[in-house]
């Protein structure tokens, strides 16, 4: 499916200077993702999300991820971002479009673009607003849905609709308040 977004990338937006890849399920505070880009040459290499490395092959069949040796014979994959959310500048997009026609399809969207990323001699870099295992609340006392948590945040998986909105309108309160105890580690 990146293959084809890809393609859909450069028909439909190709002079975009940044783009950001997603699942459905993703919060994006796209303020904070401007403010964060504006910092950023799109004609330069940006890769950047939830850092995956030393990580390499499931081989148990059961795993919804599972990877047989006759697909790889590595046992590492390459550094890549978490598939959930991801920005990625025009020089970059271009990078991964060259080199995934150059390489074979791999069954893990991700990893792949790890790999596409490898081979023209790039990386992932990571960011630490870019929460693709979701949220968590520093204690038992605090809603882990406070909005205080998403303000200095770019993304964040795994929201339904409804929450999107929600947070998006409670981020967007004049009077939102967030004190010490609020603060996201």
């Amino acid at each position: 499916s990146q293959v084809l977004f890809l393609q859909w990338q450069e028909t439909r937006c190709s002079n975009a200077n940044f783009v950001l890849n997603g699942d459905d399920d993703v919060f994006a505070h796209t303020d904070n993702m401007v403010s964060y880009l504006q910092n950023h040459d799109p004609s330069r290499h940006l890769f950047v999300g939830h850092l995956i490395q030393n990580v390499g092959p499931i081989r148990v069949p059961w795993s919804k991820y599972y990877v047989p040796k006759v697909v790889t014979q590595e046992e590492h994959y390459p550094p890549y971002c978490g598939g959930g959310g991801f920005l990625l500048s025009r020089f970059t997009t271009d990078a991964i479009r060259r080199a995934a026609s150059a390489l074979d399809l791999f069954p893990i969207d991700d990893v792949f673009l790890g790999m596409c990323l490898k081979r023209e001699g790039l990386k992932p870099s990571s960011h630490n607003g870019v929460r693709t295992a979701g949220v968590q609340a520093p204690s038992n006392r605090l809603s882990s849905f406070d909005p205080c948590f998403y303000r200095e945040l770019l993304l964040v998986h795994r929201f339904l609709p409804y929450e999107m909105l929600l947070m998006w309108d409670a981020l967007n309160q004049p009077g939102l308040a967030c004190g010490k105890k609020t603060q996201i580690y």
